[in-house]
């Protein structure tokens, strides 16, 4: 099993990447959101090899805990590779996390390739799986702020920032904030922003 690749990436597309690991190039599949600095060297993408009678692929992520979340949506029936790279490409883990613990199936039928039919069945399938993970949203979640959080990131992604650093962004503003039930996004949006 290759649980990761330390290399520079040689070339980037839509949802792949080569990665160059002393001499040898590693063709990776990677989420499309995914921004993987070709500057930056040495580079680590932590891997899941997918084996097929037909073909070996790997997949890769920026982050070690969406490698472990794929790894999760493989091991849930009718969710395939494919079906579980547009999960983090279009929601990420706890956005989907989200959706599927509030049945949310509007949103979730938004992804490439779920419909409200296969959503349905994913709820099914994955609700008591995400009860039981933990996750950064514990803390917003008690004080019923979780709507907040999201829609930061999303006004945060708006400016321009990635998906990863809005996320750590609110994180670290609501982490910090002592009195979450009288935060509005206004001000939670203008913290974060000076950070």
């Amino acid at each position: 099993m290759i649980a990761s690749l330390t290399g520079k990436i040689e070339s980037k597309g839509t949802n792949s990447v080569v990665i160059n690991v002393n001499g040898v190039g590693f063709i990776v599949n990677v989420p499309s959101g995914d921004k993987f600095d070709s500057n930056k060297f040495p580079l680590t993408i932590y891997t899941h090899l997918y084996v097929r009678e037909d073909r070996i692929t790997l997949y890769g992520f920026s982050e070690e805990s969406e490698c472990k979340f794929f790894k999760i949506l493989l091991d849930t029936r009718g969710i395939g590779p494919k079906v579980a790279l547009n999960i983090i490409s279009e929601m990420g883990p706890e956005r989907f996390q989200h959706a599927v613990l509030t049945e949310n199936l509007s949103d979730m039928s938004t992804i490439p390739g779920i419909g409200i039919k296969s959503a349905k069945k994913m709820v099914l399938e994955l609700k008591e799986k995400f009860k039981l993970l933990k996750s950064d949203w514990e803390i917003v979640a008690e004080e019923g702020k979780k709507d907040l959080a999201w829609e930061g990131i999303e006004a945060l992604k708006g400016l321009g920032y990635s998906e990863k650093e809005a996320k750590q962004r609110i994180m670290n503003t609501l982490a910090k904030t002592p009195e979450l039930s009288s935060l509005k996004l206004e001000d939670l949006i203008k913290e974060a922003l000076q950070k």
